[in-house]
């Protein structure tokens, strides 16, 4: 199960587990993996964004994850 969600520039998505294992099988573009990856969550599961900079993210609810259009790109 999905713990943590980063969604990063370019609108790929990577996955980690509670324990902060990758989950390769949920990782790729957005518009293919959005679905997948929302079937897969714990209950407490926690979405990130990239923002502008480098490694820097911000903690958003899921409908801001599901919502974000990029901007900076």
């Amino acid at each position: 199960m999905i713990k943590s969600v980063y969604r990063l520039r370019g609108d790929q998505v990577v996955n980690f587990d509670k324990d902060g294992l990758p989950l390769r099988d949920f990782d790729g573009s957005f518009v293919f993996v959005k679905d997948k990856v929302i079937d897969n969550l714990t209950d407490d599961a926690e979405f990130f964004i990239s923002t502008w900079g480098q490694g820097n993210f911000e903690k958003v609810t899921r409908e801001q994850w599901l919502s974000y259009v990029r901007k900076d790109e």
